[in-house]
């Protein structure tokens, strides 16, 4: 039943090929580790020499779909401010997020986890990104505090829009919009350059709807 797979990084991928696999049929709660080592074909303990708990494939599965974003609008070769590029791949990633009933379904069942941090947002970086040169919080308390607002923020407004069920572009692009309202507030960032940039991504995002990018 149970193969040896060549090396360490190959197995670690069939697990998550094979967990993605799954969540996108069950859901996250309704598929268990072990229906995981069985679809994988990996004994209970390489699974968690790989992965501890089973929440940790979580943060791997959202890296790697940022990761294929980021891929897809390199790939376009557009000359992008820093800051600009980090809303256009956003807006990449939620439009393709919200397009599929059972990646919504799953993504709120990931957001209802109290510990998740799912946001790969490098919080310094659009300060400055959004700011100009120079602009920086350096009481790392208070920074650290802001961080923590900004995700319980992006968790509500996440479960909030997934709720009221519009998921087309336009209303995507307005979550997208609420998030950094509340980061530019949080940051103190220029606002208006955002939301520019945030247009921006939207007729981004409305060109490559048909981008194959998956979650799961």
């Amino acid at each position: 039943m149970f193969t040896m797979y060549k090396t360490g990084v190959e197995t670690r991928q069939n697990i998550l090929r094979c967990a993605k696999k799954l969540f996108y049929e069950n859901g996250f709660r309704d598929t268990s580790v072990f229906s995981i080592c069985r679809e994988a074909e990996v004994q209970p303990g390489t699974f968690t020499y790989h992965f501890p708990k089973k929440n940790d494939l979580l943060h791997s599965i959202y890296t790697d779909y940022m990761q294929s974003c980021i891929a897809f609008l390199d790939s376009c070769g557009l000359d992008l401010h820093p800051a600009e590029h980090h809303l256009y791949v956003l807006a990449l990633y939620y439009s393709h997020l919200y397009c599929d009933k059972k990646l919504v379904s799953f993504h709120r069942e990931v957001m209802e986890i109290a510990s998740m941090n799912v946001w790969f947002d490098n919080p310094r970086r659009l300060i400055s990104g959004f700011s100009g040169e120079g602009k920086e919080i350096n009481d790392n308390e208070r920074f650290d505090l802001f961080v923590k607002a900004d995700n319980a923020a992006r968790r509500e407004l996440n479960l909030d829009f997934i709720n009221e069920g519009d998921y087309s572009l336009p209303g995507i692009m307005k979550l997208l919009k609420d998030i950094y309202t509340i980061n530019a507030k949080l940051f103190d960032v220029d606002y208006s350059l955002m939301e520019q940039y945030l247009e921006d991504a939207y007729g981004f995002a409305l060109k490559n709807m048909g981008a194959r990018l998956r979650l799961l």
